[in-house]
């Protein structure tokens, strides 16, 4: 009776939260903003959490009920039964025929992580065609220098503009108009902001988790999650720049960047990070950070509700992991 219970409520937790919890992850910004990073990892959290729990549905439904096995060539039907009987907590004779096959429902997991793994591929794949394709667009003018202690691309470029590419080679790059409009101090809060996107791996954490997750865009609390991860990354960066110089000089080249960029710049290249990415809403954040308390209800509601997603996917997800360890596929 236990299982069935924890079988309803992990169903009905991960429909209502994946529909209605991006409406939450909105809402608790005010609170986020305070932390960018302690947000990001609490968010990637969330979303692998909501995942596994996804994946839990299928072989948690293979418990309670039976189909067809013909459909499995050779030992494959009986190997799945065993280790189905043996990470099966129900008591026999609760199951419901079905025309399902149980292989259907024990896949689901299986399924979903490999649709994962070959969408973050393709994803890599495709960034590195861009990438290359835009290094061959800058090499012609582009040449190195440094400035406010780090190596520094500079391209010819009307718009002033700065991004950080993870290719070493490249690392941080600003145009020409950015070194003409900006002053020293404003500079150096610029640079350090795409320093800090290296050093703390931001492009490796974007590239991961948004070509992982592209096949579950459609889902409201993923779709919420993969908006709000590049602007919590973009606060994180600013928070160095700032420390580094102060809040009125990386809020006065933000707002010359924004002021003067045109449409021609490229903001996301490659998954580098433009530094005016987030727009106006970084500048006042700078100036007038909002009260963390608004974000404190939406925050105390997505803990409980991720426990209830993380203990009801163990519950799934262990029982067949000791099975496979016992024996069950030999």
């Amino acid at each position: 009776m236990t299982a069935l219970l924890i079988a309803a409520v992990l169903t009905v937790t991960v429909i209502t939260s994946g529909l209605t919890s991006g409406i939450l992850v909105r809402k608790a910004a005010p609170a986020l903003m305070l932390k960018p990073r302690v947000a990001v990892v609490a968010l990637l959290a969330t979303a692998s959490v909501w995942i596994a729990s996804f994946a839990a549905l299928g072989p948690m439904l293979a418990w309670g009920l039976s189909g067809p096995s013909h459909v499995m060539p050779g030992n494959t039907g009986v190997v799945c039964q065993r280790c189905l009987n043996a990470a099966n907590p129900l008591p026999s004779g609760l199951t419901v025929d079905t025309f399902i096959p149980i292989i259907v429902l024990l896949a689901v997991p299986v399924f979903l992580w490999l649709l994962m793994v070959v969408s973050g591929y393709r994803y890599f794949r495709r960034s590195v065609k861009q990438r290359r394709r835009l290094e061959q667009a800058l090499r012609h003018t582009a040449y190195r220098t440094r400035l406010a202690g780090h190596d520094v691309t500079v391209i010819e470029h009307s718009h002033p503009t700065a991004f950080a590419l993870a290719n070493r080679g490249w690392g941080i790059v600003v145009s020409t108009a950015l070194l003409e409009l900006l002053t020293p101090d404003e500079l150096t809060a610029v640079v350090t902001h795409e320093a800090a996107h290296l050093r703390q791996r931001h492009h490796l954490i974007l590239g991961l988790f948004q070509g992982a997750i592209a096949p579950l865009r459609w889902v409201p609390l993923i779709a919420a999650i993969n908006s709000a991860v590049p602007h919590y990354l973009e606060m994180a960066a600013d928070n160095t720049a700032r420390y580094r110089t102060s809040t009125p000089v990386l809020a006065s080249a933000l707002l010359k960047l924004g002021e003067r960029s045109g449409p021609g710049v490229a903001h996301h290249a490659c998954g580098a990070i433009a530094l005016h990415a987030a727009g106006i809403d970084r500048i006042r954040h700078l100036v007038a950070p909002p009260n963390g308390k608004r974000g404190l209800v939406s925050i105390s509601t997505m803990v409980p509700v991720t426990g209830i997603l993380l203990a009801g996917s163990l519950v799934v997800h262990l029982p067949y992991l000791n099975a496979i360890l016992d024996g069950c596929l030999m």
